[in-house]
């Protein structure tokens, strides 16, 4: 896909707690594909393609965990998991995955403690759970005890792992695997994210240029609130922080904006002229 009008602008826009409501704290029993955005929100999004701008999905979410509601609003494209998976017109054209030793050796770490842990791949989200633990905390995971159990066609294909703080105290045992083998983000409460060594939104924002044949970073936007949508918004020309976001969100913004709750997004396309 190249950029037909390099002069329109190009927006990355996150979804938990940017482009609809998220409660870091309270994530139990949540039907996350259950998600819709305001009819504002939707009315944006029209009118940012009649103006012939182009609007990325840009999220920590796998993609089978998009919802019908999201792809409703016709993105340009989807950055995925983090930033290691770009989907464009419902082709996947890039991702990155862990390296299998390394997530069977997070999982027997987790296996040893007893912990709850989400390994997440594209097609399926696995909650790996003590054993003799049949139910997630969380819906729409698959219950797994082993690794063997998350292979999809034979293949080990996770490219984010979410825990809380307490759990990964429990697995990192001071001896620099964490460090060492993973991208770490607080994602607000006690949520933790573990990506792949030098995998970010940021990374994510940079093959979604590219793919359009962008140069730089001129007439780019970012909307984010949470730690891992700081690699986003520090690879963007102007970075927006919703009004609910994380203070170091805040910090590195060129723009705060109203909550989620108040359409923030809405405001902030509004205050630069876009819509």
């Amino acid at each position: 896909m190249i950029d037909a009008c390099p002069d329109s602008a190009v927006l990355f826009f996150d979804v938990d707690g940017t482009l609809t409501s998220f409660d870091p704290d309270d994530m139990t029993d949540k039907d996350f594909s259950a998600v819709r955005p305001s009819q504002t929100v939707v009315e944006a999004f029209r009118a940012l393609r009649d103006a012939g701008h182009k609007a990325f999905i840009c999220t920590g979410r796998p993609l089978w965990l998009i919802a019908d509601s999201l792809r409703a609003l016709d993105p340009a494209g989807i950055v995925a998991m983090a930033g290691a998976t770009l989907e464009v017109e419902g082709r996947v054209v890039h991702e990155d995955c862990f390296g299998e030793g390394v997530i069977e050796e997070l999982a027997r770490r987790m296996a040893a403690a007893g912990i709850e842990a989400f390994f997440e791949t594209n097609v399926a989200t696995f909650a790996l759970e003590p054993a003799g633990v049949e139910q997630s905390s969380l819906i729409g995971t698959s219950v797994a005890h082993s690794t063997e159990e998350m292979r999809v066609d034979g293949s080990l294909r996770v490219g984010k792992v979410g825990l809380t703080a307490p759990s990964l105290a429990r697995v990192a045992n001071d001896d620099g695997f964490i460090d060492r083998e993973f991208e770490l983000c607080n994602t607000g409460g006690q949520n933790r994210e573990l990506s792949p060594k030098g995998i970010d939104k940021g990374v994510g924002v940079a093959r979604a240029l590219a793919y359009l044949g962008r140069e730089g970073n001129a007439r780019t936007f970012g909307f984010g609130d949470s730690g891992n949508d700081l690699g986003m918004l520090a690879a963007v020309e102007t970075a927006v922080a919703m009004g609910n976001a994380m203070p170091e969100v805040k910090a590195v913004a060129d723009y705060v904006t109203d909550d989620v709750a108040h359409d923030g997004t809405v405001t902030a396309m509004q205050h630069f002229g876009l819509i």
